[in-house]
Parts: C-alpha cells; structure tokens; sequence
C-alpha cells in the first residue's frame, strides 16, 4: 500500500492542534514595520510607527522638509505623500483607551496642489503633542520657503537681483533649531507663549 502525504507532517501542525494564529499575524506585523522603519533614513526629520492595541495595521510615519509620507498596511502597502506646504492645520487628540497607553492620534488638514481637501490621520502615536508641534513648524517653515522662492523668481522675471543673493549671512539648519525648540516644549521647558515668541525669532517674523 503506498504511503500517502500528510501535508500536516513535520513542522506544520494540523489544524487545531495548537497553531498561533493571532502570534503568527503579530510577527507578522512587526516584520512589515522593521522592513518600513525610517528613522534612519537620510533627511528625516521626525518619525513614528503607531502602536495599536492589536500591532496589527500599525501605520508608519515621517517628514522630511517637503513630504510627509503616510504608510498604512500589513501586507500590501498603501504609501501617501503630503507636501508639506499644503499643510495648514495639525492637531493632537488623545482618547482615554489612548492615554493609558501614552499614545494619541494627529489630525492634519491638508489642501492638495488641485485645491481638494484632505483630512490625515496619524493613529496612536508616541509622544503625540511633540508630532504636532514639529509637523506644524516643518509646515509653516516650507510655505515661508516656497513664497521666499516665489519672490526671488518674481524680482528675476523684473530683472532685479534675486533675493536669495541679497544677504551673505551663512543659513542657519532651521528645521533643526526647531524640532529643539518642539522638544523643549514637550519637555515643559517652554510655555506656549515662550514657544510661540521663540518660534517667531527663529523663522525671522
């Protein structure tokens, strides 16, 4: 009599005998999240990986000074792109089943280059109010650097000099100064008006 295959042989459990199901989906999730994890990419500012209760779905978060990239997805990734100029309002929220994880959601409003709105969230995130504060100066710093470019190719098109070559004072890194000054803020250092005046000195208002 031939032997017939058993395909549940060796290394694969039959069905109910044992097998995580819900273990192997966890490590799956935390495969896709190490395979996305950004935070040593180069030009990133600010990065996360939510954390939700299950793991599973867990979005991943980063900004540089012109994108913020949106990846949701355990297996098949659904990866958005927000300029950071169309960014206009960013805001924390935190519910109580958040709170005792110490994690909360960002709410950011965008308008898209084609005049759409759009409504982005980023869900149970660490250190949320510290997102919020640095996504909301990246944002305000690159609409000030796209009018400054604005003028320059305006004063060119006249045929003035461009304001870029105007001033010879060395650039000062003004995302670095304040994503300092967001954590500063978080921390508790600052008060909202210090961080406020602070913000504005920095970005030359």
């Amino acid at each position: 009599m031939t032997n017939q295959h058993n395909p549940y042989s060796g290394n694969h459990p039959a069905p109910n005998q044992g097998f995580d199901f819900k273990g192997f989906a966890r490590d799956a999730a935390g495969r896709v999240i190490a395979r996305h994890d950004q935070t040593t990419d180069t030009g990133v500012i600010w990065s996360a990986t939510g954390k939700p209760l299950t793991r599973l779905g867990a979005g991943r978060y980063s900004l540089t000074q012109d994108y913020l990239v949106v990846e949701k997805g355990m297996v098949s990734t659904d990866r958005q792109q927000i300029r950071t100029h169309e960014i206009f309002d960013v805001d924390g929220r935190q519910s109580m089943a958040q709170k005792a994880r110490d994690v909360g959601t960002v709410t950011l409003h965008a308008k898209r280059a084609n005049g759409e709105f759009e409504i982005v969230q980023l869900v149970d995130i660490p250190n949320f109010r510290q997102a919020v504060e640095i996504i909301n100066a990246t944002a305000e710093d690159a609409r000030i650097r796209m009018q400054r470019r604005a003028n320059a190719q305006t004063l060119t098109h006249e045929g003035h000099q461009p304001v870029a070559n105007v001033s010879n004072a060395p650039s000062t890194d003004l995302n670095a100064e304040l994503t300092k000054l967001a954590e500063l803020k978080a921390a508790g250092v600052l008060s909202d008006e210090e961080f406020a005046a602070a913000k504005r000195k920095i970005l030359g208002l």
